[in-house]
């Protein structure tokens, strides 16, 4: 499902196990679990997890069906950088904690029960204010569309 190209921007050995490990224990503490599918515990080429980074867990994404479907894991104070996509209209829903959220250059707390659309174009990004699990609905993920701010990350910015 995820792209193979996004394997660079993932954590490997023991730094993903603890990450893991540690996601794993506030799954339970939640009283949830996830699909049994491989997460991608992504640093975005930063090395620098527990500061910038994500954990997804990709439940589908459909091309020809035309959706996506992802859980998406920050830990407090983990920030899913600033970015947009041009081709990708998503829905976020805030299933567990809180996010600071940036979009457009406005940042607004968004907790438990919160839905925000973002349409293609509008920068965005999310910190956890605390350990916060969100669930993105969206159209298909596509490699390439995904245009970071930060231009160090990816190939010139772009994932």
């Amino acid at each position: 499902m995820p792209d193979l190209a996004r394997k660079n921007l993932q954590l490997k050995g023991a730094e993903r196990q603890k990450a893991l490990k540690d996601f794993k224990k506030q799954l339970k503490k939640w009283g949830l679990s996830m699909p049994a599918v491989e997460p991608q515990v992504l640093d975005l080429g930063t090395g620098n997890f527990s500061r910038t980074g994500i954990i997804e867990y990709w439940v589908c994404n459909e091309d020809k069906q035309g959706y996506c479907c992802k859980f998406l894991f920050v830990f407090n104070g983990q920030t899913c950088p600033y970015h947009l996509h041009k081709l990708k209209h998503e829905t976020f829903f805030v299933l567990k904690g809180k996010v600071s959220m940036k979009i457009s250059g406005k940042t607004k707390i968004r907790k438990e029960g919160d839905t925000i659309t973002m349409k293609q174009g509008a920068l965005h990004s999310f910190t956890g204010v605390g350990p916060a699990l969100l669930l993105e609905a969206s159209k298909p993920c596509k490699p390439g569309d995904n245009y970071m701010q930060d231009k160090r990350l990816g190939k010139k910015g772009q994932l």
